[in-house]
C-alpha cells in the first residue's frame, strides 16, 4: 500500500485542487519518466509541505525577462529543489544565483503561483519523490545585479545552457510552454 503523496493520492491536495480553477492546463512529457499534466494557478497552495518539491522565479531585469535554455528547451522559471530546512523563497534566491547568476533580495519576491504536475503513468515504488502529484511554487522578482559578466555566465550545475533577457512582447514568439507565460498575465 502506498502512503499518501507516494504512489497515491493525498487527500488534502485532492481536497484543495477541487477549490481552485486553474488559468492554464498544459500536457508534456518527461523524457524517460512519464506524461503529466501540468495545472498553473495563481493561489497559494494550503497542502502539505512535502508535496512542494521544487521553488521557481520569473526574473525581472529592466524591464525584461531571464529566459533559460536548457536541452528541453527555453524556459522563464529558473529554480529546483529545495534543500532541507530551506525556506522556500531561499530557495527561489539559491537557485537563481546557481543557474543564471542573478543576484535577487529575498524580501523582494512576490508570491506568483504554482504548478500542479500530475504524473499519469505509475513509477516504480521506489521512486523517491512525491508522486502522482507535485507542486513548484512560483515567485516573481526584481534582479538588480549579476554576480559576474551575465552574457558569458555558466550554470553551476550545467543545466542550463545559458540565459537571456527578453521584453514580455517578445516572449509569445518564443516556444516557452504557455502554462508558464500565464504567470505573467494579470
Amino acid at each position: 500500500m502506498h502512503s499518501p503523496g507516494y504512489g497515491s493520492r493525498h487527500p488534502e491536495l485532492i481536497t484543495l485542487l477541487d477549490t481552485l480553477t486553474p488559468v492554464a492546463v498544459t500536457r508534456i512529457s518527461w523524457v524517460g519518466l512519464t506524461d503529466l499534466d501540468v495545472a498553473t494557478y495563481r493561489d497559494r497552495p494550503a497542502c502539505p509541505d512535502f508535496l512542494v518539491t521544487s521553488v521557481r522565479c520569473i526574473v525581472r531585469v529592466d524591464g525584461r525577462i531571464v529566459v533559460c535554455h536548457t536541452p528541453d528547451g527555453p524556459h522563464i522559471v529558473p529554480g529546483g529543489r529545495r534543500e532541507p530546512g530551506e525556506s522556500h523563497t531561499a530557495t527561489a534566491v539559491r537557485e537563481v544565483r546557481e543557474e543564471t547568476g542573478w543576484l535577487l533580495d529575498e524580501r523582494d519576491l512576490a508570491f506568483a503561483g504554482f504548478f500542479h504536475y500530475r504524473m499519469l503513468d505509475p513509477l516504480p515504488e521506489d521512486h523517491p519523490f512525491p508522486h502522482p502529484d507535485i507542486l513548484q511554487l512560483v515567485y516573481t522578482a526584481q534582479a538588480t545585479r549579476h554576480s559576474a559578466d551575465w552574457s558569458s555566465w555558466s550554470d553551476s550545475e550545467g543545466w542550463e545552457q545559458r540565459h537571456d533577457l527578453v521584453p514580455s512582447a517578445d516572449l509569445p514568439g518564443l516556444p516557452i510552454p504557455a502554462y508558464q507565460l500565464s504567470l505573467l498575465s494579470p
